[in-house]
């Protein structure tokens, strides 16, 4: 049985770039190749390289560089939650009863072990986390809320929004220089 790589701790935006990426200078070659990988993460090596203008070699050294210093994170599939039968995106807000590191590491910890929660983030103001949740309907929506949220440890209110349209959806990331 494969062994699947082990998850990243969430990043602490605060902190700004890995170590790894402090001090790394993108030129527009650079910038080229992950604009392209951005849209392509398959795209061959040959194929890349012409796009880009390297030789294959020079490119698969920049590629290799590129990952090593962090900015290529990782390279996935990314699936089509309709297809799979997750096609309602529900936006949770959820405030704790007086976070506590404790507190705020089991929720997160519980939220991270949820694979239908798609992201969950925690962010300053009136609201701790802000969760997107996958579900399969409406129903199945509320016995994730009843399991996971309603009977969490600390957890104060929480609202659910239901999304209507994406209008946008990308995990594309500007590379301007």
């Amino acid at each position: 049985m494969k062994k699947s790589r082990p998850t990243k701790k969430p990043k602490d935006f605060q902190k700004g770039k890995s170590d790894a990426a402090r001090g790394f200078v993108l030129d527009e070659i650079d910038r080229r190749i992950l604009r392209s990988l951005q849209q392509d993460g398959l795209i061959a090596n040959q194929v890349l390289a012409d796009a880009v203008g390297l030789s294959p070699p020079a490119c698969l050294k920049r590629v290799r560089r590129l990952r090593s210093a962090g900015i290529i994170e990782r390279t996935v599939s990314l699936l089509s939650a309709e297809a799979l039968s997750y096609p309602l995106l529900t936006v949770v807000r959820l405030k704790l009863d007086g976070p506590t590191e404790a507190m705020m590491h089991t929720f997160e910890t519980r939220m991270t072990a949820s694979p239908r929660v798609m992201q969950c983030m925690l962010i300053a103001g009136d609201t701790d986390y802000i969760l997107l949740v996958r579900s399969r309907d409406v129903a199945h929506y509320q016995e994730f809320a009843r399991r996971m949220l309603k009977v969490a440890p600390g957890v104060r209110a929480y609202t659910s929004e239901i999304v209507l349209a994406l209008t946008k959806s990308t995990t594309e990331l500007p590379v301007d220089s």
